[in-house]
């Protein structure tokens, strides 16, 4: 798979054109010229579930412009959000299973940042199938809005951190627009990376009946070795999907929109490497977070093939009455993902403890699908906007069905040795309503309430001598969500807001684990995990719409958070006592000139345990994990004319600081040390920088681009185990491409 005497040839013409650093828009206010003049531009977002002007909106927002993004090698959630003050992503090595933690929120077994399409909610609702959020990046989107902070009120479960929503592009009653478009790249120690995509957009009846879809196939060719078996490019993957809508204004008040989405990826071993958690742990002589193979290698003894699959449908029905938009949205959607896995440390050697006759063991392989189907219904009425009094009413329910089975397979097989499965169902029926009054045109205040009633229950089922099964666990429960926010508009290009949110993630049937004597281990339920966040903030621009800002500052209190122990060889769920984060967040634009743009983002998050927590060995103080305390992106962008041709140079330096993973240990008084099942380790920095090119030929684009151009190496996400190889995701490394478009509209 020897490409790179090719792949020169491509180099070398990218490196010749990329010459100056430049801009990226992103979360910072948007920037367009009008007459020769660069000006801020309005963005229009429905954070709070009706069209609101970015700068009036009293919450954190970030809007990303996903096709800038992708012009500049920039493609998935894990570089994406990057550019998201107080957001950072632990990468999975792959093109899913990536985790997303704003202000310091986990989502480590349920999820804490929900992922919308449009206005159809994605993921699962419970620890027991699988908490990745969507990556809708590859689709045909408008932008993808970023909502920092508790959502519960409006957008339910789940949106304990914040909420991604993945606008997808209208379908036009007007016109048609389309384009299609190939990106190919080279990273060095990998090979050929090539992703297509084409979309199309427009009326097959005029003013009646629109369409819009877009598909896109991508392949990875990995940058990560195997040296046991031997494997070069490890990491390969395929991943494509598509989406599509059919919109149908059936009369001036009543409109349809049935949507779909599709995605898969299928990829043979994860980009991630062994390393060790502590000095000469497992492997002697190799320090504390020191790769074992190599920078880019892998020791793993067999192939890890997975395969991530989703589906969404939905249909949006609105109805226009003089008094109120009555809204319906239905949706089903199923998720699934398969992976196999290499435990052969410390799996093998529990083989050859219970099934001596056969040892030794060479290998283990954990072989395992999880995922859920679910239903979702929504009903909302929503007043118009009036600027004296504004409310929307809603009712909800969610159905859902999940499903995780694991079987261990050894070499020599040991059939017996290691089975599970443990479906599990949830069920939720929530009512909520908000209202906004408006003292004067300038000042207002809002008000908002949910009320959720909701069950879950989990089965484990069990082969082997690992496990005891376990009979099915059932509760039921309710949850109050609170939402106050007061805004005041000092003048045309500036606002104030304050926000008191509270947010949560359901609770849960547990498993039930006994010791010898009969004796619990385990809670027969885990509770919700609540939080309450306070924050202030303030955006807007300078009169002559060259500079814009917009900055918060927040505090969360996180009260029984959720965490997953170990209790007689399983794994259950249980509640830990507290934690807090607090920070700033600044988003900033300039017009230098109205040829040369910046715009950079910044974020410094204190997010730590309030308690001490034996269960975590965690001690009051400890920082919370995989969120970096600074972080920050600087961009710049030049516009010039080569010839009679629209062209532009630009850069990006994105930083992320220290980031802690695991969690001490500590000694409480009594003089007992709490150890942790994950060991902390603290992440060193790193920073990337970024250069692209392009110019514009009628109807055809070129983009140009370099990827980590500096070739940093660092860790992107870091997985500590004190009784197995550590696994880290290491920076991709630099990657040269080219992207063409031809608009055929």
């Amino acid at each position: 798979m020897n490409m790179h005497s090719s792949h020169s040839h491509l180099a070398a013409l990218i490196a010749s054109v990329i010459a100056a650093a430049g801009a990226i828009q992103h979360s910072a206010p948007a920037i367009a010229q009008e007459d020769s003049e660069t000006i801020l531009e309005e963005v229009t977002v429905t954070a709070s579930r009706r069209e609101e002007s970015l700068q009036d909106v009293a919450m954190a927002v970030s809007v990303v412009d996903i096709d800038a993004l992708a012009d500049a090698g920039l493609t998935g959630l894990t570089d994406v959000l990057t550019f998201v003050p107080g957001v950072s992503v632990t990468n999975s090595g792959g093109s899913f299973n990536n985790i997303v933690y704003v202000r310091g929120i986990n989502a480590a077994l349920a999820a804490g940042v929900v992922s919308y399409v449009d206005d159809i909610p994605f993921g699962s609702s419970t620890v027991y199938a699988n908490p990745t959020p969507l990556d809708g990046t590859l689709l045909d989107l408008a932008s993808l809005d970023v909502l920092r902070g508790p959502q519960g009120t409006l957008y339910g479960a789940s949106a304990l951190g914040g909420l991604m929503k993945f606008v997808t592009r209208e379908p036009s009653l007007e016109e048609w627009s389309g384009n299609v478009s190939a990106d190919l790249s080279t990273t060095e120690g990998g090979g050929l990376n090539q992703l297509y995509r084409v979309s199309a957009n427009g009326p097959l009846a005029a003013d009646a009946l629109g369409l819009s879809f877009t598909a896109f196939w991508k392949e990875k060719e990995g940058y990560v070795d195997n040296v046991t078996i031997p494997l070069d490019g490890w990491d390969d993957y395929e991943y494509y999907g598509g989406s599509g809508s059919l919109r149908w204004a059936a009369t001036d008040r009543l409109e349809f929109k049935l949507q779909g989405l599709f995605q898969n990826s299928q990829q043979d071993g994860f980009a991630t490497i062994e390393t060790n958690h502590a000095d000469d742990a497992l492997l002697p002589g190799v320090g504390q977070g020191e790769p074992w193979y190599g920078d880019y290698a892998t020791g793993a003894a067999q192939v890890n093939p997975s395969e991530y699959d989703t589906s969404v449908l939905g249909l949006t029905i609105d109805y226009r009455f003089d008094f109120a938009t009555l809204t319906s949205v239905t949706s089903t959607q199923d998720m699934s993902f398969g992976q196999n896995l290499d435990l052969t440390i410390p799996f093998a050697s529990f083989a050859d403890l219970f099934f001596p006759q056969n040892a030794p063991h060479t290998s283990a392989l954990l072989v395992a699908e999880q995922g859920f189907d679910k239903f979702t219904q929504e009903f909302r009425l929503t007043s118009p906007s009036n600027e004296k009094f504004e409310w929307i009413l809603g009712a909800y329910y969610a159905e859902e069905e999940g499903f995780n089975i694991q079987q261990l397979v050894t070499e020599p097989a040991e059939p017996e040795f290691y089975f599970a499965n443990f479906p599990s169902n949830y069920e939720e029926y929530s009512l909520f309503a908000t209202g906004t009054w408006y003292f004067t045109p300038d000042l207002d205040a809002s008000f908002g309430i949910r009320y959720a009633d909701y069950s879950n229950d989990v089965v484990l089922n069990t082969v082997g001598p690992l496990v005891a099964p376990l009979p099915l666990s059932e509760i039921e429960d309710d949850v109050t969500n609170y939402l106050l926010n007061l805004r005041y508009r000092a003048g045309d290009n500036m606002s104030f807001y304050s926000r008191i949110a509270s947010g949560y993630r359901p609770g849960g049937a547990n498993f039930l684990i006994l010791d010898p004597m009969g004796n619990p281990l385990s809670e027969p339920f885990y509770e919700p995990d609540t939080l309450w966040s306070y924050e202030v903030g303030v955006k807007g621009s300078t009169a002559d719409g060259r500079f814009g800002y917009d900055v918060a500052a927040f505090y969360i209190d996180w009260e029984d958070y959720i965490i997953s122990l170990s209790r007689g060889g399983v794994t259950v769920s249980a509640n830990a006592e507290s934690a807090a984060s607090r920070g700033v967040e600044a988003s900033l634009s300039f017009a230098a000139t109205d040829a040369l743009v910046f715009t950079g983002t910044l974020s410094y998050i204190d997010a730590e345990i309030s308690e001490d927590t034996p269960d975590l060995g965690a001690a009051d103080g400890d920082q919370l994990p995989n969120t970096p305390e600074w972080q920050f992106a600087l961009d710049a962008e030049y516009r010039f004319s080569l010839g009679s041709l629209p062209s532009y140079v630009g850069g990006s330096v994105r930083y992320k600081g220290d980031m802690p993973v695991g969690f001490p240990g500590y000694t409480d008084s009594d003089g007992t040390f709490h150890p942790s099942s994950a060991p902390r380790l603290t992440i060193d920095s790193y920073t990337l920088v970024d250069l692209r090119a392009g110019l514009a030929l009628g109807q055809i684009d070129l983009a140009f681009y370099i990827t980590n151009a500096f070739d940093e190496y660092g860790y992107t996400h870091y997985g500590p185990s004190s009784v197995s190889p550590s696994l880290a995701t290491p920076t991709r490394p630099r990657t040269y491409g080219v992207v063409a478009r031809w608009n055929f509209f």
